[in-house]
């Protein structure tokens, strides 16, 4: 019988709880409220994939993934294809003379052209990771000097893209920015509904800024995307002059982070709907 993709989800979050001990290795921070048997009982179309799904996973007391399953995901369609967001993050138990940032871009790489098909890649994600920590590495740890300092810049710098169903509370507005601040991050909080906060920098700061941010109460709040300095179109650092706070129209929001050298994709990727700019006024 072939699985729905709604019911792949949850299967495979229902293997994940048989591998993992709940609350301990596998923590979810906002447990899904449908469960697969009773799917059938639903007059409803499996209404529970239109949340999001948000956990930590502790594997094998070498690394930790945070994993965002947005809604639709898997959307068992290479032509639409849903992709989840994953962090890799080594603990204080993983090898030495394993480099974090690199393992982190290899991920990323491994990831996208893992997602393309539509279908579930939690597990396979495990896999990677347990098998990038196990390789032998070789005894050789002579290293390029420039490649250090590439390195360093390419894969320790993120920009981080949150939407909520809406930013309107003056406290929330505040921490936001003096959080920026004190994790030394560029970016833009736009507030209104959606609520859209951007944030740039290193990617310890960053990845602090999301967890805070996600533990204040929200009625929605998603992590869109997490992009790495240097792949893709992000060649460039959009926000060098620090961070701020914006209020603009929903038709204006584009046109400022254009200028900001954000792509019409990038746009569309995160909000759905295409980046259009506005169309200049003729003078006779």
């Amino acid at each position: 019988m072939i699985m729905n993709p709604h019911e792949a989800r949850e299967a495979e979050l229902e293997l994940l709880r048989s591998m993992y001990t709940v609350g301990k290795e596998l923590i979810f921070h906002n447990e899904p409220c449908v469960d697969v048997t009773d799917l059938k009982s639903l007059d409803q179309e499996y209404i529970f994939v239109n949340r999001s799904v948000y956990f930590t996973l502790k594997v094998c007391d070498k690394a930790e993934l945070s994993v965002q399953l947005p809604a639709g995901y898997p959307s068992g369609d290479p032509r639409n294809p849903v992709p989840p967001v994953i962090t890799v993050r080594l603990l204080s138990i993983a090898p030495a003379n394993v480099n974090e940032r690199k393992v982190s871009s290899r991920f990323n790489e491994w990831l996208v052209e893992a997602a393309s098909e539509g279908e579930p890649v939690i597990c396979s994600a495990i896999d990677w990771v347990l098998n990038e920590l196990n390789q032998p590495t070789p005894t050789s740890t002579a290293v390029d000097a420039s490649e250090i300092r590439e390195s360093k810049v390419a894969e320790s710098v993120i920009c981080l893209w949150i939407v909520s169903h809406h930013i309107r509370s003056p406290l929330k507005r505040k921490l936001i920015q003096e959080w920026a601040a004190e994790l030394k991050l560029g970016g833009v909080s736009m507030p209104g509904r959606p609520g859209i906060v951007v944030a740039e920098g290193e990617a310890q700061n960053a990845d602090e800024y999301w967890r805070r941010l996600r533990g204040l109460q929200w009625k929605h709040i998603q992590l869109r995307d997490r992009e790495v300095y240097g792949t893709g179109s992000y060649k460039e650092l959009r926000f060098a002059d620090g961070f701020q706070e914006v209020f603009l129209s929903h038709q204006s929001r584009f046109a400022w982070l254009h200028n900001r050298g954000i792509t019409s994709n990038q746009f569309t990727l995160v909000f759905g709907i295409p980046g259009r700019l506005p169309q200049s006024v003729s003078v006779d």
